[in-house]
């Protein structure tokens, strides 16, 4: 017969408890089957374990040498289960983040508190890195996801999740307030001196491409390799800057810096999680992922399908009344002005197809 691992379990705890029949109760077995256990072990050891009396029962010389071997690998055997457990509820392990400056201080760092309140025993490691570094480390696998920014290039094997978007601007210094309030084209622009993110970052492959697209060439002047540097070098007038949004709020509130009008519209940019799904995620970076999943947007309408200048203010008080209530009683009268607002609708552009309002029980 091969000696189980259950066989020496049930040997530790007879041993630790000196009872069969507390050694039953913990392992919620019957004191046959465990005194069954004990003399197939004993069989197949060719020796006697225990010395039974009616106070219980206590080890023989053979049992003594055999609970210091045992022990060991019993209580390591339940503190590898015990981790196990941790592990998978979350309660210990490890994640591996990449993230850019941009993602970091501007999307992760609230959702990382908030985990951390929850999860308080996963320690993490966050690596920075721009988009063309992360792609780097998923194919390695040397980290579990990233939050990178838009273009994403060399990422078609992965599934990249768009969780939050945000505006690129053109900002100057005092110097250039003659500027301000004109409608500028890139070409213009060119003619000044022009701050922006070195060659091989996001950023400026963003710009290049824009420039490219309107038959111009951004040749900048100052080159830097972070955002956080643009603004702070547009303040002293050393060129004009193109920089995220967030990067430059601080200095157009507080320390005069003015944002420039382009004639064409600059494409918001996207915040993404990466994954590559060739490499499992761990419970703990998965309870992450869900976390940052949660926080997708809710698609917003497009305020120009409604023609709000043929509206009157009960009708499309009506609409949202519809949208916000949740019983039929409840929006009846509501209801009535919604399908006057839909008559009107149809009754100016001729689309009848407008909006489609269901009953919710």
């Amino acid at each position: 017969m091969d000696i189980s691992f259950d066989y020496y379990k049930i040997f530790y705890e007879v041993a630790r408890a000196k009872s069969i029949s507390l050694a039953a109760q913990h392992l919620c077995l019957t004191q046959p089957t465990i005194t069954k256990y004990i003399q197939n072990l004993e069989q197949e050891l060719h020796c006697k374990l225990f010395v039974r009396s009616k106070k219980g029962v206590s080890l023989t010389a053979e049992g003594q040498m055999l609970l210091r071997q045992v022990s060991r690998a019993v209580q390591q055997m339940e503190r590898a289960g015990g981790m196990l457990q941790e592990f998978v509820n979350c309660q210990s392990g490890k994640i591996n983040i990449g993230a850019s400056e941009m993602t970091m201080r501007y999307y992760l760092l609230p959702y990382l508190e908030q985990f951390r309140q929850q999860f308080p025993n996963v320690n993490m490691q966050i690596h920075s890195f721009s988009t063309p570094g992360s792609v780097s480390a998923l194919n390695a696998g040397t980290v579990d996801f990233t939050v990178s920014i838009t273009p994403i290039e060399g990422a078609d094997h992965f599934q990249v999740t768009r969780v939050s978007d945000f505006q690129d601007i053109v900002i100057a210094g005092n110097h250039y307030t003659f500027l301000q309030g004109r409608t500028m084209t890139l070409k213009e622009l060119s003619t000044y001196p022009l701050v922006c993110m070195e060659k091989g970052t996001t950023t400026r492959k963003f710009w290049d491409s824009i420039f490219k697209d309107h038959g111009c060439e951004l040749r900048p002047n100052i080159e830097v390799n972070s955002n956080d540097l643009v603004a702070p070098t547009v303040l002293h007038n050393l060129g004009i800057g193109f920089v995220p949004y967030k990067f430059a709020r601080s200095y157009l509130m507080n320390y005069g810096l003015i944002q420039l009008n382009l004639d064409i519209p600059v494409p918001r940019r996207g915040i993404c999680i990466v994954q590559n799904p060739q490499h499992p995620l761990s419970p703990a970076a998965k309870a992450l992922l869900d976390m940052l999943m949660q926080s997708l947007p809710i698609q917003k309408m497009k305020a120009t399908h409604l023609p709000f200048k043929n509206i009157c203010t009960k009708h499309l008080f009506a609409f949202f009344a519809c949208t916000c209530y949740n019983t039929k009683n409840e929006c009846s009268t509501s209801r009535r002005n919604f399908y006057e607002l839909r008559k009107d609708h149809t009754k100016t552009t001729g689309d009848s197809g407008f909006y489609q309002i269901r009953d919710t029980e």
